[in-house]
């Protein structure tokens, strides 16, 4: 019985790794809602929305989640006509990182128009179980079947840092969101869109960033298994 405890004990102890210290966790939270920005039809110049932020600790690193909301107008949107980016600098002016959310999504070799479908009120998040440059496949199996209103769920960005005029699905994805988590957080943060072919016109609704401190690991409880071998070897003795 003597044997069965002290193997409990050691067993329990192992569950104790690793602990993490939430201590100097801040989350930040920074966008615009109610907006009606209309993206351009087929002006490569797009828009941009900027917000300023200052005061805060660096904490990095962190995890970042982006939500945004583009809307049809007229006609309606075009999603494969989008290209997008998030952009952070510096408080000395120094653009220090960029991730790519839209780039045409759905080009590829034999299709250049990329999805048709309207609009996407959309999560993007570099832990998300799909590729939102190919949707279409990943919600339905097929690229040629349409979604219902709007594009809706949680995606990985499109991170194609790539001219927009000669993307696929198969292009290399060099850009990642949490990549932007590395720096210091103070400074401005720049969202881009811009619509890229003719027909089709959309406007932007809202956008908003999580920054999302990762949590560093605190000194646990951690026992060797030198320890739990010595524990075995001495219960048999005992027994």
């Amino acid at each position: 019985m003597k044997t069965k405890n002290l193997l409990w004990s050691a067993l329990m102890g192992l569950f104790l790794i690793p602990t993490f210290s939430m201590a100097a966790s801040l989350t930040i939270t920074l966008g615009e809602g109610g907006l009606s920005a209309i993206i351009p039809d087929n002006v490569a110049t797009g828009i941009s929305r900027s917000v300023s932020i200052s005061g805060y600790s660096n904490q990095a690193p962190y995890t970042l989640s982006l939500n945004f909301a583009i809307e049809g107008t007229g006609f309606g949107a075009i999603n494969g006509d989008y290209y997008s980016y998030l952009q952070h600098t510096s408080v000395d002016g120094v653009i220090t990182q960029m991730a790519v959310l839209l780039n045409r999504v759905g080009v590829r070799a034999d299709s250049s128009y990329g999805y048709l479908d309207n609009g996407m009120v959309v999560t993007l998040q570099d832990q998300a179980a799909a590729d939102i440059h190919n949707y279409r496949l990943e919600l339905y199996g097929s690229n040629s079947t349409p979604v219902p209103g709007a594009l809706t769920g949680t995606w990985q960005p499109d991170g194609r840092n790539i001219d927009p005029y000669t993307v696929t699905d198969i292009s290399m994805r060099t850009t990642s969101l949490d990549a932007l988590g590395l720096m210091d957080p103070n400074g401005v943060w720049t969202i881009f869109f811009a619509d890229l072919q003719a027909g089709g016109t959309g406007k932007l609704t809202s956008w908003f960033l999580d920054l999302l401190p990762i949590p560093e690991p605190s000194t646990g409880s951690i026992l060797v298994m030198s320890g739990l071998i010595w524990l075995a070897n001495r219960g048999r003795r005992r027994s």
